[in-house]
């Protein structure tokens, strides 16, 4: 492992994020799932983009799974409390619970699955580069 890797695995320890441990110490390609968005439209509302920036809204009702997915480089914040969980194709899965304010910039993630264990809904805002 590069040493850069090796530091972003001590700070993602320390904050407490593993889900996005698996993400950074293996690089992943975003084309392997279709796009949020195509995914689960129910879930994930464009609500802005210029061809190079996309903004989605995602809204996900309690206890709510949506289809398997991909994301290109993203930005997130969460305008809820969440409790959530992170499916991966290999049937392993992470749990977490987000602050309302949380933001983490990250790089493309394959192809997972967003479950809110929440008992009210869970609404991000995504933005993704093209």
């Amino acid at each position: 492992m590069r040493t850069s890797d090796q530091q972003m695995v001590r700070l993602v320890i320390a904050t407490g994020s593993l889900f996005w441990v698996t993400f950074f110490v293996s690089p992943a390609r975003a084309d392997d799932a279709p796009r949020s968005y195509v995914a689960s439209p129910d879930v994930y509302k464009v609500i802005a983009e210029d061809g190079k920036t996309r903004v989605i809204l995602a809204t996900w009702r309690p206890g709510q799974r949506d289809q398997w997915h991909s994301h290109p480089p993203t930005g997130v914040y969460f305008l809820t409390d969440c409790d959530t969980r992170i499916h991966t194709p290999d049937g392993k899965f992470v749990d977490s619970s987000r602050k309302v304010g949380f933001a983490v910039v990250q790089q493309a993630i394959p192809s997972h699955s967003f479950e809110n264990r929440s008992s009210v809904e869970c609404r991000v805002i995504i933005v993704e580069r093209e």
